[in-house]
């Protein structure tokens, strides 16, 4: 059943956009977005199935690749995309092994109708097709802070192939592992150790245990919670559950090697903050000058605020909740009830202010992007940091959000919060905003994988 519907959307207090029916909707899941459609269709044009195949190559996580060779790997695989399209349940179901397979199902279907229509060119689809930002909160920081090294690891600066920011943590860290782990480290056993010959051994010893271990995975979620202000322990519990699995590939037995796999986690979350500091030093300033700003307002007993580029108030509502228990025949409800009188929750409001910030700002580039999509006509959605459009207009979408995100930044950004917050807080005086690097923001505009 076909049926044309329309969303209502909710701000959050960031700006950030999300719609408010909960069960179906392009925010849910693999399965949701597989069956939605936008509800008015265009021709494909020359470049609509270009796109429809470099989407259904990053759907099926071929996404590291150059978009020349995801069209290869589309190509390659096109018996296969016809046998899912025309008997998903028979065969090999190679949509199955996708990694999103109900959105792959869906381009499957697609790509098979446009190509047998006989013109692509002429066939009218209404699939959405994604770009998405490579990871997008380091984008933002990169730009923030105008930072040469960070803004190329996450493609701000354009390269023949999309550069993988996991990857090259990963590399340095294996770097530093291997060098410590060849490391021969050994004291009179006989004799006191000092602390530091102790932290040297440790370090030896746990270098030695994850040597041969470390992959992208091991690191992904530390580097991509890095812009959320991920802690040293919240780092550590992230790799040590990676650890486990590994040594358990290899036939170990974890649950006797406890504190071996402590000890190497914590080494090996230190290297990776280390290796995070050193490659996005512009991000690390200015998280480390949003948070010490954000200390200071919450020290007074505020809550952290501020304006968004596009004058959308934001207000951190982190307080301390009240507990009041209601007693039923049946049992106890407590119910946490929130209140603007109630105590500031200081240390919630320093450590989420920086990651909301710069969701406020990934909202605003959306908001800006579909604004100026709007006013060319042309449909537009998004989650967030992944832009939809139709698959004729991606080529346009793509100029439109280089541009948005150019304009964005363009502005001086921190300084304009330096001074709200001055005009706000009299009282306070504001550490001065961190010195920029010498990235040309205007190479976002020829950058193929900024989004992709």
């Amino acid at each position: 059943i076909l049926m044309k519907f329309f969303f209502p959307y909710n701000l959050d207090f960031r700006g950030r956009v999300y719609p408010i029916p909960p069960h179906l909707n392009h925010l849910g899941s693999d399965l949701s977005r597989g069956l939605l459609t936008f509800a008015e269709a265009k021709p494909l044009g020359d470049r609509g199935l270009y796109w429809l195949k470099v989407h259904l190559a990053n759907l099926a996580g071929a996404d590291k690749m150059s978009f020349d060779d995801r069209i290869k790997y589309a190509e390659s695989n096109i018996d296969n995309i016809r046998s899912s399209a025309e008997d998903p349940f028979g065969g090999e179901m190679w949509w199955m092994s996708c990694e999103y397979p109900f959105q792959a199902l869906a381009t499957c279907r697609e790509i098979i109708r446009a190509i047998d229509s006989g013109d692509p060119s002429t066939y009218m689809s209404a699939l959405p097709v994604h770009m998405d930002g490579s990871c997008n909160g380091l984008q933002h920081y990169a730009a923030l802070g105008l930072d040469v090294v960070g803004g190329k690891a996450v493609n701000l600066i354009g390269c023949d192939e999309p550069q993988d920011v996991y990857i090259g943590v990963m590399e340095e860290v294996i770097r530093r592992v291997d060098e410590e782990a060849a490391r021969t480290v050994t004291f009179d056993p006989s004799q006191n150790l000092s602390k530091r010959e102790k932290d040297a051994m440790k370090r030896n010893k746990a270098a030695k245990l994850v040597w041969g271990s470390i992959d992208r995975g091991v690191v992904k979620r530390t580097v991509m919670t890095s812009v959320y202000g991920v802690t040293f322990i919240g780092a550590r519990n992230q790799i040590k559950e990676k650890i486990e699995e590994k040594l358990k590939e290899k036939g170990e037995n974890v649950d006797e090697m406890e504190e071996e796999i402590y000890s190497a986690s914590s080494y090996l979350a230190s290297v990776t903050m280390e290796v995070m500091g050193d490659l996005f030093t512009g991000a690390r300033q200015t998280q480390n000058w949003l948070t010490d700003c954000a200390r200071l307002i919450s020290s007074r007993g505020h809550p952290v605020a501020w304006l968004t580029p596009l004058g959308v108030p934001a207000v951190q509502p982190y307080r301390h909740k009240k507990l009041h228990t209601v007693r039923t025949i049946l049992q106890r409800v407590s119910l946490a009830l929130s209140d603007d009188d109630l105590p500031l929750h200081k240390s919630r409001q320093v450590s989420a202010f920086p990651p909301n910030y710069v969701h406020s700002l990934d909202a605003t580039h959306m908001l800006m992007t579909g604004m100026e999509m709007d006013r060319r006509g042309l449909t537009f959605t998004a989650v967030h940091d992944s832009f939809w459009t139709h698959a004729a207009d991606i080529d346009e979408m793509n100029s439109v959000l280089r541009s948005c995100f150019v304009d964005l930044y363009s502005q001086p950004l921190l300084e304009e919060l330096k001074k709200t917050w001055e005009l706000r807080y009299p009282d306070l005086e504001f550490p001065p905003v961190p010195k920029k690097g010498e990235m040309d923001l205007r190479s976002v505009l020829n950058s193929s994988y900024f989004f992709q």
